[in-house]
């Protein structure tokens, strides 16, 4: 009786321990339910704030695809505008062509009135002159004599007067210079611009390329989201499963005690995929933040671009007026050119008109003086006086004639009459007209040319006279003048040197010019610096060239160069 009350008491004690071993369990079993509650409390308010962030994600999506739609419709109010400017700027070279054309017709109009006007005084003073050449015939040789003093006074106030307007000519000319340099630096800067403006284009494509991969890689972001909530909501499924599991297995205490293990292994093994599930939600918010960033960055260079394209804009603006302003300046020179041009042409139908009239009453003088120095003794005091009227016809006739190749010059009109002729028969005959008439110099002619030229014989030798007349006149304490002549590389090139005053180098550049003379010898020699610009002309004329080397105070050399063959 002992031995099975005993056995009961041990049985019931060992009853007690698995009760309250299961009490413990069961207290166990409460704790982990309590915490599996509680995890799923916080899985739900991450839920919730993770469908709160897609929300503002969806909301900032929207916002961007505003903000980019605005920006597509300000690219196209600007490419209007583009196109509205180039409008614009084709109207104004049309504007300007049509002004031009005005101009030209203006200026057309103007010179057909002025040479109608010109003809009309002409033929007046024709008639005038007409009425009066008999009595101012009887009464010239004395009037003359005083107006001599007067026409010197008046040459000299008009050489003054012509060398200040080629100085204003030179002033225009440089200022053109610098108009038509300032004109292709805009034009330079202009294709900059536009090259700027293709390139900010590409760049503005290549950024909503940028922006469109973002979008997409956004989506893909949001689709793994969404596959993770579900796989969440799945096990929240799982572990409610479990917890039903749990209850069924309290009831079935004894039985489910291996299967108890079973479950805590599968809820280890739950949470270590829920960690993973956390660890990859974590990397997920990283990434969204990351392209959160990116897209303030992309959001920050949209509004750079935007800066760059309003300063673009301004400095399209800018360009526009400066070519407007350009515009004005060429319409202002180009007046200023037709004003220029309507003097020189004025001037010089004044040179021709003057030239004529002072022509015809000359060979009469001309005439007078010669049957006056024919019929007067050598040995009369008298006598001197005629040669010295001589002389000064002859210079008088020479300022005329270069006047009308002047005048034919700048309208273009001299001609040449091209016609074979010995080269050195040419050079004979210009050295041979100005030793006749020179007693203080002797003129060496060096000749080594032996060809037949093709070109105008009156005028070459009219060049080599003019530079022998200045190689005397401009060397008055030498007494010899060398003229060289050879073939030089299928050019001929006449050579005249004199030992005179020389030359500053400053000046030679000047020489060509019209009425041009050296400021510290103008005074002291005559002339009204028209011989170098006609002779200069006429070796233009015949393809050819020149050039001087000088050297102050010991004298000067001239040569020109004419090729071959001027075909």
């Amino acid at each position: 009786m002992k031995t099975l009350s005993d056995e009961l008491i041990l049985v019931n004690k060992e009853l007690v321990l698995q009760n309250q071993a299961k009490e413990k369990l069961a207290a166990e079993l409460s704790v982990a339910t309590h915490e599996l509650a509680f995890e799923n409390e916080e899985k739900k308010k991450r839920a919730a704030e993770l469908i709160i962030a897609n929300v503002e994600l969806d909301f900032q999506n929207k916002e961007k695809g505003k903000r980019a739609a605005e920006l597509i419709i300000a690219n196209i109010e600007l490419d209007f505008q583009n196109e509205e400017k180039r409008k614009r700027a084709v109207e104004l070279i049309i504007a300007n062509k049509e002004l031009d054309f005005q101009n030209r017709e203006k200026e057309k109009r103007a010179a057909e009135l002025i040479i109608a006007n010109i003809e009309l005084d002409f033929q007046n003073q024709e008639k005038d002159k007409r009425a009066t050449e008999l009595i101012i015939a009887n009464k010239e040789l004395v009037f003359q004599n005083q107006e001599k003093e007067k026409r010197a006074a008046e040459l000299i106030i008009a050489n003054a007067e012509l060398v200040f307007q080629n100085q204003e000519k030179e002033k225009r000319a440089a200022e053109l210079i610098i108009a038509n340099a300032e004109l292709v630096f805009q034009n330079q800067e202009k294709e900059k611009r536009a090259a700027e403006l293709i390139i900010a284009n590409a760049e503005l494509v290549f950024q909503n390329q940028e922006k469109e991969k973002r979008a997409t890689e956004l989506i893909i972001a949001n689709e793994e989201l969404l596959f993770q909530n579900n796989e969440k909501e799945n096990r929240a499924n799982e572990l409610i499963i479990a917890n039903k599991e749990l209850l069924f297995q309290n009831q079935e205490k004894g039985k489910r005690a291996a299967e108890l293990v079973i479950a805590n292994k599968e809820l280890d093994f739950q949470d270590e995929e829920k960690e993973k599930r956390a660890a990859e939600l974590i990397i997920a918010n990283v990434e969204l933040e990351f392209q959160n960033q990116e897209k303030g960055k992309r959001a920050a260079e949209l509004v750079i671009a935007n800066k760059e394209l309003d300063f673009q804009d301004e400095e399209k603006e800018k360009r526009a007026a400066e070519l407007i302003i350009a515009n004005v300046e060429l319409e202002f020179q180009n007046q200023e050119k037709e004003r220029r041009a309507q003097a020189e042409a004025k001037k010089d139908e004044f040179f021709n008109m003057v030239s004529h009239e002072l022509k015809t009453p000359l060979t009469n003088i001309k005439a007078i003086n010669q049957l006056l120095e024919k019929t007067s003794n050598k040995t009369d005091r008298n006598y001197t006086f005629i040669l010295k009227a001589a002389q000064s016809i002859t210079r008088l006739e020479r300022l005329i004639g270069d006047l009308l190749d002047v005048t034919k010059i700048n309208s273009g009109k001299i001609d040449l009459n091209i016609a074979e002729f010995d080269f050195t028969d040419a050079l004979v005959q210009g050295v041979a007209s100005v030793q006749q008439v020179t007693f203080s110099h002797q003129i060496m002619l060096e000749n080594s040319v032996n060809v037949i030229y093709t070109g105008d014989q009156f005028r070459i030798e009219q060049v080599l006279i003019n530079l022998l007349n200045n190689a005397i006149k401009y060397s008055p304490d030498a007494n010899v003048i060398v003229v060289r002549a050879r073939v030089e590389l299928n050019e001929i090139a006449v050579y005249v040197e004199d030992f005179g005053i020389g030359i500053d180098k400053e000046d030679i550049d000047q020489l060509f010019k019209r009425f041009y003379r050296v400021g510290k010898t103008a005074m002291q020699y005559q002339g009204v610096g028209l011989g170098l610009f006609i002779a200069a002309e006429i070796i233009k004329k015949h393809k050819g060239s020149f050039s001087i080397d000088s050297e102050p105070g010991k004298g000067s050399s001239f040569c020109f160069r004419l090729p071959l063959s001027i075909g």
